[in-house]
């Protein structure tokens, strides 16, 4: 995060570059670069440089958080708060509307397998979408 001593930025930018770090995005490049924004205008907004009420919509979605909360820190949705242990995930599948009962113990092996194979405790961020797309082909196309 802002690592200046002094952090004069508006509490706007200081909320957005906070909703990104929790997110997983270590990067305003890497987040920008994710999700196709123009670099330039989101660091300005993370820098406090440029407002960011236009694209805070845009941005709440991105990031997992509410509008409101990135516009004015109040309200819900602020950055969710971290989960582990089976009894937490479970509760939080158990969240999902129409999301059968059945469904949560199959789903908890799913996950906790994902967790031990990856070897954390905590599921990544997606991969940078433009790493994947310049990766060369292993095998050729069919025709």
């Amino acid at each position: 995060m802002h690592t200046m001593a002094f952090d004069d930025r508006p509490d706007q930018a200081k909320r957005l570059e906070k909703a990104r770090v929790n997110r997983g995005f270590r990067t305003a490049k890497e987040a920008a670069r994710f999700f196709g924004w123009t670099y330039e205008t989101y660091i300005q907004h993370e820098q406090g440089i440029r407002g960011i009420s236009r694209a805070a919509g845009r941005y709440a979605e991105a990031f997992r958080v509410g509008e409101g909360w990135l516009l004015t820190g109040e309200g819900t949705g602020g950055p969710p708060p971290k989960i582990s242990g089976e009894r937490a995930v479970k509760d939080l599948l158990r969240t999902i509307e129409n999301l059968p009962e059945a469904a949560v113990n199959p789903l908890w092996r799913l996950i906790s397998g994902y967790l031990e194979d990856a070897g954390q405790s905590e599921p990544t961020p997606p991969p940078d979408q433009t790493v994947l797309a310049n990766r060369p082909r292993t095998e050729a196309p069919s025709r």
